[in-house]
């Protein structure tokens, strides 16, 4: 439904690169730490050198990245889209770059708007993150299984269990998924949370107090997790969700 989206094209676009980069020399990082499994000191003195200085090479840029991404691309994101949830729900600008189409609802006083917002904002979160938990399954439980079987073989060499230990434990793979699955069942939260407001329609402070409390969850839930969205699942699915949103607009009468 969104017509235009500069947050995302100029801000969370940079977010996505940054984190395919991680991901990457995550890989990078990781083949690394086998090949030096079979390059022997002794054997190979000048070899062993390269891979233990290229690992701790690759190891330092990943934590510059990953801290980057944390700590500048994704909370100015963040920061950018925010503004223009809050500028969308209250009709004012508070930045040059607005979307066109991407908050599509009917309500002018400003805290029914933003509960509007915050009901669809977690309709297609919601959606688009257990599309994503659905590949990173089979992604985790490749993996898993992997660590298993090095654990289960008696000849299977201490280090081949460290290395891949490594992998399996580290941020992109068992703790991303553990985050994304857990904002999936936030936003689920939210939203169920919202549309049952919707349905019961309580009293005017008692919206307001619902509303910001729904708002501050989806918003904290972001930010605890670090996930991404897959801007690529967006446009997959957007033109569903989007009939969707309709309808659930036309059931609550919204």
């Amino acid at each position: 439904m969104s017509k235009s989206d500069p947050i995302r094209e100029n801000y969370y676009a940079a977010v996505e690169r940054v984190d395919q980069v991680a991901d990457v020399l995550f890989y990078v990082t990781a083949l690394f730490s086998i090949v030096s499994l079979f390059v022997e000191k002794g054997s190979y003195p000048r070899a062993y050198e390269v891979v233990q200085i290229s690992f701790a090479v690759f190891v330092a840029v990943l934590f510059v990245i990953g801290l980057g991404s944390r700590l500048y691309w994704t909370p100015r994101a963040e920061d950018k889209r925010r503004q223009d949830f809050f500028a969308s729900a209250c009709g004012v600008s508070l930045s040059h770059q607005k979307t066109d189409g991407y908050y599509n609802n009917d309500f002018t006083k400003p805290i029914q708007r933003m509960a509007a917002q915050v009901l669809e904002n977690s309709h297609f979160s919601k959606a688009i993150t257990l599309r994503m938990a659905h590949m990173e399954r089979i992604k985790v439980g490749i993996y898993v299984l992997i660590w298993v079987l090095c654990m289960l073989c008696r000849k299977a060499d201490v280090a081949w269990i460290v290395a891949v230990s490594q992998a399996v434990f580290s941020e992109q793979i068992l703790s991303r998924w553990f985050r994304l699955e857990w904002l999936r069942i936030r936003c689920e939260k939210v939203y169920d949370d919202v549309y049952r407001m919707f349905q019961s329609k309580p009293s005017g402070l008692t919206f307001n107090a619902m509303t910001l409390d729904s708002l501050g969850t989806y918003e904290t839930a972001k930010a605890t997790a670090g996930i991404t969205l897959s801007s690529k699942l967006f446009r997959q699915m957007n033109d569903r969700l989007s009939a969707e949103w309709q309808q659930i607009k036309a059931d609550l009468g919204i």
